[in-house]
């Protein structure tokens, strides 16, 4: 059966070739094509992206995807020409190259699509993948996948990894070294230099204003039950504290279940869904002890409202979820107890964030959230450690290298 997204974007990915043909006669030939599948890895390549731009602003940019995220993704992308990638089978991806005539092909993270690479290579096409990072428990690294992938990753004219480890695993997977070398994390540069943008938060200023506000970003029904949990214990001592819940897929229908949560945890809550919302923005509601975001996109700059952060995904089975947009500002954080690994971990070992137990998690959350309201200065010094764990630098070596590509 298929999965409900990848099912709904089938029309719109089938149309794409003609609209990339139709862009390519008004000026996308000769690009550099970058293919991001999602909005994570979209973000994970632009600040590459912008560098690209100033140093070669004659060269058009194009960026393809697979995700209805990144198709409606409110703030943009800084390219050309941005739309869905068709259907990856042989006859479609020669198409799109004979359309394109790219200078140069940049893929980013863990992927790299089998036909879109093929096609890049018989046209003579150099790739690259960026921000490359392998999980030590990926299914790349084990048989049949392995074999199968080696001649593609083998054939790879750059990679850039984010760290030693995910080093060692693309050289595994088939990388050359003359082509492989660690940059760092580009995301971290896309998050340390991006410009927040206040202006869908100003109904939101004076309810945060109201208290010490913790956000909660990304998280599934498990976060939210042992946040509302943990809230629900803490208000008595602090009644002015402030909880702002965003779910990892914000819409009506997980809004109404979490304020269905937060009413039989005794929490008032109100849902926000953007500019103007007077959910929070007038009347009684703005006195809610919980707002719930129902809108995509804004969870980087709601970071700004908050003194601490939990990041969840910790008690599912994919891992924790982004914790760089609550470290930039240097904000404690939070996280649940799996999928401890890459930026997590870093954060973890240099002492800017806190894992909870597997078993009694609120009551420990709340054994945190209250020591942090308390002091000041140890919450202070934890959210500039969890900053301190970031780093600039990996875009610009990374475009360095691509440049070097291109011409």
């Amino acid at each position: 059966m298929l999965r409900l997204p990848f099912a709904a974007t089938l029309p719109a990915r089938r149309a794409a070739l003609d609209r990339w043909r139709a862009r390519a006669g008004a000026g996308a030939r000769g690009a550099v094509w970058t293919h991001a599948a999602s909005v994570g890895e979209a973000l994970a390549a632009a600040p590459i992206v912008r560098r690209l731009r100033v140093a070669r602003p004659q060269v058009p940019l194009v960026l393809t995807h697979t995700s209805p995220a990144a198709a409606t993704w409110p703030a943009g992308w800084d390219v050309d020409y941005a739309d869905y990638l068709p259907l990856d089978t042989p006859r479609a991806m020669d198409a799109m190259l004979d359309a394109l005539t790219p200078v140069l092909l940049v893929l980013t993270r863990a992927e790299v699509w089998p036909e879109l690479v093929s096609a890049a290579l018989r046209h003579g096409v150099p790739v690259a993948l960026v921000g490359a990072t392998v999980s030590a428990r990926s299914q790349r690294l084990r048989w049949p996948a392995r074999p199968a992938l080696r001649p593609l990753y083998a054939a790879l004219g750059y990679v850039g990894a984010v760290s030693p480890g995910d080093q060692e695993r693309l050289r595994r997977l088939g990388a050359r070294a003359a082509a492989l070398e660690v940059t760092g994390d580009p995301r971290h540069d896309q998050v340390l230099e991006r410009i927040p943008d206040l202006h869908p938060m100003r109904p939101l200023e004076t309810w945060a204003a109201g208290g010490d506000v913790l956000v909660a970003g990304s998280t599934d029904a498990r976060d939210a039950t042992i946040l509302l949990a943990a809230f629900a214990a803490l208000r008595p001592a602090h009644p002015a504290a402030r909880l702002l819940l965003c779910p990892h897929d914000p819409g009506a229908g997980p809004t109404a279940h979490l304020l269905a949560l937060a009413h039989r945890a005794g929490v008032p809550a109100a849902p926000w869904r953007g500019t103007g919302d007077a959910a929070v923005g007038a009347g009684p509601e703005r006195e809610a002890a919980c707002v719930v975001v129902e809108r995509l996109g804004v969870l980087a700059d709601l970071y700004l409202l908050g003194r601490m952060a939990y990041v969840g995904g910790g008690f599912g089975r994919r891992g924790v979820h982004a914790v760089i947009e609550p470290a930039a500002y240097g904000l404690p954080i939070v996280v649940g107890p799996r999928g401890l690994a890459g930026d997590a971990r870093a954060l973890l070992d240099a002492g800017g964030a806190v894992s909870l137990p597997a078993h009694g998690a609120a009551a420990a959350l709340g054994s945190i959230w209250r020591r942090w309201l308390a002091d000041e200065a140890a919450r202070v010094r934890t959210g500039l450690a969890a900053r301190g764990a970031l780093a600039l630098g990996a875009a610009g070596r990374t475009a360095e290298r691509l440049l070097e590509m291109i011409s």
